[in-house]
């Protein structure tokens, strides 16, 4: 009996693992001991430096790491835990700052690079936690007999298709209010730019499934810098929006006069047809008045769809409804060598700030002291080498910004 030999995806994908374990625990190793050793080649010896750095190297490197892949879908126990990792470096390094002495304020320009990481920590916990149902929605979904929901019903019932949306990673819903015959959602996702996050907010409306499935179409707000493929006798609407298909005579016949003016209405929400799904979108938070005006216009552009056009685009019954939440649009790619970037763009960046202000608290101390400033090492290579670290840092976040990948929502 013959052993199956393993495929060459099936071992690209182990070897992918074993290197990507190696390296999230390799990046931190480095960085810990680089920091460690940071006094000694300045020349200084500040009390309480090592054991600050041992509660850095095992709370708050790991952590920073792992925030770097920190996504709005992330649990909530995560963040919790990283919020507790916070409080308990804070916490050290105020006693060592106290165990100091005299020396306390040579000690806080040292300690500068790492005060300034738990900042930035604190900022991107409290920008990446999600929130629930805001007031104002819930006064316009009680107003008006709307259901509003923190998250995703279980007895939700979407369009068979996925919703045609550029979507990005590790997504989360938020903001649910469902009708009689629409739903409106907001879906959150953070977009990294090398070290630095932008969070992301698209307002989804999504209409009654589609009595069959048609050809897609994207009718897009118009921004100056996308192309559309046809022009309509409405100069205000080709001003307004740019029309995506494939299809002249089936774009001609969707939009027509009062579709158009449905939009008109509802600027700057955007429209998507794609096989079962109708749905509107708009690229911000979700509002009380953007709630209006959306659950309105999707209500309205699932009536006007005319009949003879599911006679003649109409290409077959859609499947049965479901209940899971899918996007099809293309999304942020983000591949493991520019996770790996990240990494390093925030090792070297830690490592030169550690060394620039671990040079300025030890030559501020020998100033004050009236000693001549004599580090272990030369003082032009220790220059040199913080160079040398913020440019690898900086070339390496750079490299490490995500793209978006080509395409229209409906694509």
């Amino acid at each position: 009996m013959t052993t199956p030999t393993p495929s060459a995806d099936f071992l690209r994908k182990e070897a992918s693992e074993i290197v990507h374990a190696v390296a999230f625990r390799l990046f931190p190793v480095v960085t810990g001991l680089g920091l460690l050793l940071m006094p000694r080649l300045v020349g200084a010896d500040w009390p309480g430096w090592s054991s600050t750095m041992v509660m850095i190297i095992l709370v708050v490197i790991p952590a920073a790491f792992v925030m770097t892949m920190i996504s709005a879908r992330t649990s909530r126990l995560a963040r919790w835990i990283a919020a507790l990792a916070v409080i308990a470096c804070v916490a050290r390094m105020i006693w060592s700052l106290y165990d100091a002495g005299d020396r306390a304020a040579f000690a806080v320009i040292a300690l500068t690079p790492f005060l300034l990481l738990l900042g930035a920590a604190v900022l991107l916990i409290a920008y990446s936690w999600p929130r629930a149902t805001t007031r104002d929605l819930a006064i316009v979904a009680q107003a008006n007999g709307w259901q509003v929901h923190r998250d995703l019903p279980n007895d939700l019932r979407l369009p068979a298709a996925p919703l045609p949306l550029p979507i990005g990673r590790t997504w989360v819903v938020r903001n649910v209010v469902r009708t009689s015959s629409a739903l409106a959602f907001e879906v959150r996702w953070l977009e990294w730019h090398g070290l630095l996050c932008r969070r992301q907010r698209l307002t989804v409306f999504v209409g009654r499934q589609l009595q069959q499935e048609l050809p897609a179409l994207e009718v897009r707000p118009g921004r100056g810098l996308t192309r559309s493929d046809l022009s309509l006798e409405s100069a205000e609407f080709n001003r307004a929006y740019d029309v995506i298909g494939d299809h002249p005579q089936y774009l001609m016949a969707m939009l027509q006069p009062r579709v158009m003016q449905t939009l008109l209405d509802a600027r700057p929400i955007g429209l998507v047809v794609d096989r079962d799904v109708l749905l509107a979108y708009d690229d911000a938070a979700l509002t009380a008045e953007s709630l209006r005006r959306g659950i309105t216009a999707v209500e309205r552009l699932t009536e006007l769809v005319p009949q003879h056009v599911y006679d003649q685009w109409g290409r077959r019954h859609p499947f049965a409804p479901t209940a899971k939440l899918r996007f099809a649009g293309p999304g942020w790619s983000h591949h493991i060598g520019k996770l790996y970037l990240r990494w390093l763009a925030l090792s070297t960046g830690l490592l030169g700030l550690t060394l620039a202000a671990c040079l300025a608290g030890a030559a501020a101390e020998s100033h004050v002291n009236g000693t001549a400033f004599n580090p272990t090492r030369p003082l032009s290579s220790l220059l040199t080498a913080v160079v040398v670290l913020w440019l690898i840092a900086t070339i390496s976040g750079i490299a490490s910004r995500p793209r978006l990948a080509h395409g229209s929502a409906s694509a």
